[in-house]
């Protein structure tokens, strides 16, 4: 094909049109029926034009009735019928009397299609509360992607006249123009050759790339596309969204301009609430659109306004603001947040998070993210001159405010594995005191770790440094692993099928604890001997906690695995070896006169793991079911061996459950090896239908203990221990029954035949509809009396659920660590578009309530607002012990309106308490996405 010039490209539509004129008398004055042309260039350089043929890639033929314009010329009369010698067609315009028709009343112009007659796949993608969705009818070229200056024109209408003197073609019924992806519709058009333009009349309708434009008039140039469409209408199919305008153009590039025009996601006929700018742009290819002097109207009344704003149209990323956050708070006073997004790349991208809190100042928050081919990851840092000064005299108080953290996961090849998670704060009020966007979680420390993997055919072998810096000031400083090496795995021979396997580590433990006096925020307490303060809780720590060193832990082991389809068999046996190498200060060294400072410990492990499966075919209410009964036997034997003189860097003890009924160890590390003789036996049972689905699953076990259990955590005595000394474990049982897919419930019980009460135990219900996620339940209640703690405030373990203080004394507090508690919430439509919203947590021991809101929600398919009154009890870590007065009962009323289509507006605050008090509610809330 020869290439184009621009002279010839400009004049290609027109020479299009003259090729259809062509074939008719010159300065006829009939109309004649528009056939349908193919123009391209011939190979003496000039253009050849001829009938489309084939329709298959064409807009359908109109189908016209008999007394239609066009029907009628050059037609034989029909039987009955006078041929009307010298009679012209009418067009429309000329019609005495006559109108232009009037926009569709049910909103089909705009592409409207009414919820009950949406496809099921077209209304998956429709929201819940939806009266319909906008349809994009079917039409040839809609996902063409010629450039305009390489694709044809085509066109099509009932009727036609030329008027030579003029260059005027006018074209008349069902007028349709369609070059690349556009096609512009209306009731009529004159093409103007001359000023190679084109002028549409009635029921224009400008279709391109997801976005519909109709209006009354419009002024079509030929060469380029460019358009204007006078009183107009669009529609953006894909973001839902519509609007009007004065009048919208239609660039070259095919970005569309609104003057005077409005942008919303409420359905036609509902303006809950819109936007309103001086000049909209909308721009197809970035899938973004901007907007001038924008003021947001709720029902026509103006409540917001802005100078710019920049809004998607369709589900790609864009560089522009994102929707505002404004509240306000005690802490913090008028609160504003306004995110830019920087789109830099396609696989790497940053937010800017601008903070102004009138209390405090300007918080600058920065994130960025990336993605390759090999790693993923995040990097953020903030920074903040706080003006609040409410703190200054209190212990580790810092005016200039920061944090900053990196996340990262990548492989450097296909064997070896980077890992960082690294977060540091300018001090320990950082998240007391500030939130964050960063995507940071804020506990009592932040993680300070970098972590190496090399993962060979039988191996795996380890690098870790971790460190953390405490957000808190009241827990104790945590040991750091500075640095870790582990390598695990298995020898690659099996002779006889044993396995021979390993398990290997070095650790150097390191902490720096607090010394001094901890001051509050009033720059005391003063004590009677005139210090000031009270100490840090660090200081409670005594003896070998205050040690510091390195341990070696090597781990081998053999085992005979054998597995049958109706069971299985594994004795094993280990050999566990630690070794030491401690330092202690002055202060430990006083409490442990004989201090060793090379400890090392050599343990067995002696253990036999066994199970059967048996299966039968069943029904229950008339269903077939797949009924399973497996039990296990399970032996362990470890000797006893005293390491009272071996510190504790990372070891706790399990709570007690079914699970832990087949453990070789009852701590959690490597500092304690559990003695052991006891044979544990359990058994499940299970309902599994055809398709898979388990119905019901229910375990019960016990343990059998040949001896009792002398080795404990630092500080306990096994004779104080009743668990430590009985025969047998509680019954640990653990049940699942699923109603359906929609609803189920679990529970875990342990029961102490010795005592004949309940250790533990929880139950919890949950319902939460698959095809109606906005319905949540949740009803459930825990109880412990079995906790294994580390005591802060005296540096001791304890077991159980103690009192604090001493009865009858002024603070004491009865069962303050015994855990009974329900916790009930729900979301429940009570009429449509309206939700109830409720949680309550209640402690039975100290008789008070930890957490309760209750409000409303009204979902339309535009907007959402919720309104909730909380209440809840927080925490003041700022007392170093539990007493009566730390647990202050706090109020909040919280208001959250999403505007769809631009994101939440008001009241983001609401989202963290919601999502972590309602089961369910982050499951509901992507489901409306």
């Amino acid at each position: 094909m020869a290439v184009r010039s621009p002279a010839f490209r400009r004049k290609f539509p027109l020479l299009v049109t003259g090729s259809l004129l062509a074939l008719q008398p010159v300065a006829t004055s009939f109309a004649v029926a528009a056939e349908q042309f193919d123009c391209q260039a011939s190979a003496a350089g000039g253009w050849a034009c001829s009938p489309k043929a084939s329709a298959e890639k064409l807009p359908p033929r109109p189908v016209h009735s008999t007394s239609a314009v066009s029907s009628t010329i050059g037609a034989a009369p029909q039987e009955g019928q006078a041929a009307a010698e010298g009679s012209a067609a009418t067009l429309v315009t000329e019609a005495e009397g006559k109108g232009l028709a009037t926009r569709s009343a049910d909103y089909s112009h705009l592409d409207w299609v009414p919820r009950d007659k949406l496809t099921p796949a077209q209304l998956a993608e429709t929201g819940p509360y939806c009266a319909g969705a906008y349809v994009e009818p079917p039409r040839p070229g809609m996902d063409d992607d010629t450039p305009m200056e390489d694709a044809p024109t085509y066109i099509s209408a009932k009727a036609s006249r030329y008027e030579q003197e003029k260059q005027i073609a006018t074209l008349a019924g069902d007028v349709v123009l369609r070059q690349g992806s556009m096609q512009v519709e209306a009731d009529e058009a004159n093409l103007h050759q001359a000023e190679n333009r084109g002028e549409l009349v009635g029921n224009v309708k400008l279709r391109d790339k997801g976005a519909l434009v109709v209006g009354d008039h419009a002024e079509l140039q030929l060469d380029n596309g460019e358009a204007k469409i006078d009183n107009a209408e669009y529609v953006l199919h894909q973001s839902h969204t519509r609007g009007n305008a004065l009048y919208a153009k239609r660039q070259e590039d095919a970005v569309i301009r609104l003057k005077d025009g409005t942008y919303t996601r409420c359905e036609p006929g509902d303006n809950a609430w819109h936007l309103k700018g001086n000049n909209i742009k909308l721009n197809p290819a970035t899938g973004f659109g901007t907007a001038t002097n924008v003021t947001l109207r709720v029902k026509d009344i103006p409540v917001f306004y802005t100078p710019y704003i920049y809004f998607p149209i369709d589900d790609r990323r864009q560089s522009g603001f994102l929707p505002p956050t404004i509240g306000s708070s005690s802490d913090t006073g008028f609160l504003l947040v306004t995110p830019y997004y920087f789109n830099l790349a396609p696989n790497y991208d940053a937010t800017l998070y601008p903070r102004y809190m009138a209390k405090r100042g300007l918080l600058m928050e920065v994130e960025g993210r990336y993605l390759t081919r090999s790693s993923e990851g995040q990097l953020g840092a903030a920074y903040l001159d706080d003006k609040e000064d409410e703190r200054k005299l209190m212990s580790e108080y810092e005016k200039k405010r920061w944090l900053y953290n990196w996340k990262h996961i990548g492989g450097l090849d296909s064997r070896l594995l980077a890992e960082v998670d690294y977060t540091d704060i300018s001090d320990p009020y950082y998240f007391d005191d500030l939130d964050t966007d960063l995507g940071v979680d804020t506990p009592t420390f932040v993680n300070q770790r970098g972590t190496l993997t090399y993962r060979g055919d039988t191996y795996t072998a380890r690098l870790n440094a971790h460190a953390y810096e405490l957000a808190t000031i009241s827990d104790i400083t945590p040991y750091d692993r500075l640095p870790q090496i582990t390598l695990d795995g298995a020898l690659p021979f099996q002779p006889g099928g044993l396995t021979f396997a390993y398990s290997t580590e070095f650790v150097r433990f390191d902490r720096n604890l607090r010394e001094g006096n901890f001051i509050d925020e009033d720059g005391g307490p003063v004590n009677a001997d005139g210090t000031i303060g009270t100490p840090w809780n660090d200081t409670n720590i005594s003896g070998l906690d205050r040690a510091n060193g390195d341990r070696v832990h090597l781990e081998p082991g053999v085992s005979l695995p054998m597995n049958w389809t109706w069971g299985f068999l594994k004795p094993e046996v280990k050999y566990a070896y630690t070794q030491y190498d401690l330092t202690l200060d002055s202060t430990g060294k006083a409490a442990v006169p004989d201090f060793d400072s090379k400890p090392d410990r050599q343990l067995p492990i002696y253990s036999v793991d066994s199970g059967l499966y048996f299966d039968r075919k069943t029904q229950f209410f008339s269903k077939d079911y797949t009924q399973t009964l497996e039990p296990r036997l399970f032996y362990l034997y470890v000797p006893e061996e005293d390491q009272t003189d071996i510190p504790l860097f990372d070891t706790g003890e399990y709570t007690f459950n079914y699970a832990s009924l087949f453990r070789d160890n009852r701590f959690s590390g490597h500092d304690r090896i559990g003695d052991a003789n006891q044979v544990s036996l359990g058994v499940t049972n299970r309902w599994i239908e055809a398709n898979g689905f388990e119905r019901q699953r229910f375990s019960i076990g016990q343990a059998f203990y040949f001896q009792d259990r002398k080795v404990q955590l630092p500080g306990i005595d096994f004779r104080t221990r009743d668990d430590a000394q009985a025969s047998v474990s509680p019954y640990a049982l653990e049940y699942l029954y699923r109603f359906n897919r929609d609803w189920r419930i679990t529970s875990d019980f342990n029961w102490d035949p010795d005592s004949h009460r309940t250790r533990s135990g929880s139950a919890m219900f949950h319902y939460q509809p698959e095809d109606n996620p906005n319905k949540v339940v949740n009803a459930g209640y825990r109880y412990r009396n079995d906790t294994i703690r580390f005591d802060q405030s005296t540096g001791n373990w304890v077991v159980g659920g103690g009192d604090f203080g001493v009865e009858g004394q002024p603070g004491f507090i009865k069962d303050y660590y015994k855990i009974s508690q329900h916790d009930f919430s729900v979301i429940w439509p009570v009429v449509p578009q309206w939700s109830a919203i409720a949680r309550w947590q209640f402690d039975y021991n100290r008789d008070r309530t930890l957490e309760a809101f209750g409000g409303f929600e009204y979902d339309s398919c535009c907007w959402k607002l919720r309104l909730i009154n909380r209440y809840w009890v927080d925490y003041d870590e700022f007392d170093q012990t539990p007493s009566t007065t730390n647990d202050s009962g706090d109020h909040g009323i919280f208001l959250q309106i999403v505007l769809k289509g631009l994101g939440g507006v008001v009241g983001n605050a609401a989202e963290g308490f919601l999502e972590k008090g309602i089961q369910g509610y982050r499951e509901r809330e992507d489901q409306a996405l």
